[in-house]
């Protein structure tokens, strides 16, 4: 089965592109697909309209529904409409990657972050402490702290991200590793996400996708 066959209407699909040397980020949701074309409304964004215009190349990321679908398209059309309606045109079989959604957005990054022990998932049992993540996806994370965790605790994060924007969640420790550098020992430690709004989902994924396009650019990812 072609990678394209996974690919339904009332899946969200979102795009990146640079125009003038400025990037932009939009977001949408498919609403008619053929063997070889996709469509999706014009993103409300105040800037959608300047920037999407024919002939414009996207890097594409599409949400379906076992996986994460990306590849490098362009605007083959605009349909009119209220909202216009874009045509995306397929790429050749090669082009089209799919990853699972447990690890397409992992990410080996330092994001800041503070952390309180809990009994159970609302129940704090420590203060508040620092530490940073080693890696992060939309699923789980690796962290780095000073203090131990031990495995099966309950840990509230709250990620510290570019714009002041904060990510708060209950999570679960699944790993802990010691890590030695001379006679400074600090610990690693795996959380599986058990409590998180989608909305502060959202926040890490289009965190870790500008994050990953920007990469892509200086070709470090």
């Amino acid at each position: 089965m072609s990678v394209w066959d996974q690919i339904h209407i009332k899946q969200r699909i979102e795009m990146s592109v640079s125009v003038m040397k400025q990037d932009y980020n939009f977001g949408s949701m498919i609403v008619r697909k053929n063997d070889n074309s996709i469509y999706f409304p014009m993103p409300g964004s105040q800037h959608s309209s300047a920037a999407l215009k024919r002939g414009v190349p996207l890097n594409i990321t599409i949400h379906a529904d076992d996986c994460y679908i990306s590849f490098v398209g362009e605007v083959s059309a605009i349909h009119p409409g209220n909202p216009p309606t874009i045509q995306v045109n397929r790429p050749v079989e090669d082009q089209l990657r799919a990853s699972s959604k447990e690890s397409s957005y992992g990410l080996k990054d330092k994001v800041p972050l503070t952390y309180r022990i809990l009994r159970d998932p609302v129940t704090p049992i420590s203060d508040i402490k620092k530490g940073e993540t080693v890696s992060i996806s939309q699923s789980d994370a690796v962290i780095a702290t000073i203090a131990k965790i031990n495995p099966d605790s309950y840990v509230e994060l709250t990620y510290m991200l570019p714009g002041d924007v904060q990510v708060s969640l209950v999570g679960k420790v699944t790993d802990v590793n010691e890590v030695k550098s001379g006679a400074q020992v600090s610990y690693e430690t795996r959380v599986k996400y058990d409590i998180i709004r989608p909305g502060e989902q959202d926040k890490i994924v289009k965190y870790i996708f500008d994050k990953q396009r920007i990469l892509r650019k200086k070709k470090m990812y």
